[in-house]
């Protein structure tokens, strides 16, 4: 009787030792996967907000149609040039310069000198110019045509003279050209003369 007793009680005793483990195993299982649930929240809940910083970055896309190509002659940009003068019985040799002071206004020195015997011609002048060159959105323009007068002394001692005049500068390449100039003599009968020859522009 005594032996059944103490087995009944080493019995109860193991019983509760195992439901106390299966107890504690629960409980642990029951906390890995919290763990676990909370790791893959946390983990899935990164991904839309990395996708959505992704999507929320501003792309700025410039087209064709926004970009403003600079006219061939504009505000600051200076032009020499150098060349010959046709006139009857001589041929002078010309320089000048020209500086833009808006978008279609130009200041301009112009000087040239030619002696041949007894024929003599001479300026040094400033004027100003109106260039006609437009704007163009898909390619620069290469050609700058302008009208205007020029004043000045004439070299050779007999006064002074005031020319109108109208030209063109052609720019085949990025900064050298060519230019034609038609000066018409108003005042100081100077008459009438063709010059020509490479335009720069020094930007």
């Amino acid at each position: 009787m005594k032996n059944l007793l103490a087995f009944k009680a080493h019995l109860l005793i193991l019983s509760l030792v195992l439901i106390a483990l299966s107890t504690n195993a629960q409980q642990s299982d029951t906390i890995k996967r919290t763990v676990v649930v909370e790791i893959d929240t946390v983990v899935k809940g990164a991904k839309p907000n990395v996708n959505k910083v992704a999507t929320e970055k501003t792309v700025e896309v410039v087209t064709t149609e926004n970009v403003k190509v600079q006219p061939v002659f504009y505000r600051g940009l200076l032009v020499v040039e150098g060349g010959i003068m046709y006139k009857d019985n001589v041929l002078p040799v010309l320089f000048a310069g020209e500086f833009g002071l808006a978008r279609n206004i130009g200041l301009e020195a112009r000087t040239w000198y030619g002696k041949n015997g007894i024929y003599e011609d001479g300026f040094l002048g400033v004027g100003l110019n109106y260039h006609f060159s437009g704007e163009d959105n898909q390619k620069p323009s290469k050609f700058d045509p302008y009208v205007g007068g020029i004043y000045g002394k004439v070299l050779d001692g007999s006064g002074t003279a005031f020319y109108a005049q109208a030209g063109g500068r052609l720019f085949l390449f990025k900064n050298l050209g060519a230019f034609a100039n038609l000066n018409v003599g108003l005042v100081g009968k100077r008459g009438t003369n063709l010059s020509f020859g490479l335009s720069y522009k020094i930007h």
